[in-house]
């Protein structure tokens, strides 16, 4: 008797735990070195979202049987969060356009950007950015960026004790890693300062 009315309280508590989190995504441009050559002559065009899961989905929080406690999900459609985290970034370099206003339109396609816990937290993001020449319509430049982040985890902070917000940061420092890798780049910054 006593053993089953533990399984129950048990059980109830993990089902208790299954829950959904909705967090914010943001490009934070706090150690940035504007471009020396800067124009606002780049536009975010478009952002498509190829990953398995698409929408608002980032990852879980998993129990010992992998299944999700904790679902994570960013605030809106990953492609709109990617979409406003790259203007970000151009507009802290100072080469963000008005819309319709630039030379250059970016391309983007989010190949990954996830996140999981089961025991270590795991981060990624990889972006494919295109840099279409708007006069033409042809892309002048392209680079497949990626990050990926690995904590080793503590095993008493797991399933219903994980971490959602430090699995969050993880996965925003991801996504910013990726970001920067793109817009630091020389051979990007010399295709958008060419003319």
């Amino acid at each position: 008797m006593r053993k089953a009315a533990l399984g129950a309280l048990i059980a109830a508590s993990l089902l208790g735990a299954c829950s959904t989190h909705q967090v914010p995504m943001t490009y934070s441009p706090a150690a940035v070195q504007k471009p020396p050559l800067a124009k606002p002559e780049v536009e975010v065009l478009t952002v498509t979202d190829a990953r398995k899961y698409t929408g608002k989905h980032l990852g879980a929080i998993r129990g010992g049987y992998g299944n999700a406690l904790k679902t994570i999900e960013a605030s809106g459609p990953v492609k709109d969060v990617v979409h406003k985290a790259f203007e970000d970034a151009l507009k802290a370099r100072g080469l963000l356009a008005a819309s319709n206003g630039g030379s250059y339109g970016l391309d983007i396609t989010v190949e990954k950007l996830d996140c999981s816990q089961l025991v270590r937290k795991e981060a990624h993001a990889r972006f494919r950015v295109a840099v279409l020449d708007k006069n033409t319509g042809q892309p002048v430049y392209s680079k497949v960026v990626e990050d990926n982040r690995e904590d080793t985890g503590n095993p008493f902070a797991t399933g219903v004790f994980g971490s959602v917000d430090e699995l969050t940061k993880m996965t925003n420092d991801s996504m910013q890693a990726a970001i920067d890798q793109a817009l630091d780049n020389p051979a990007f910054l010399t295709v958008v300062r060419a003319r």
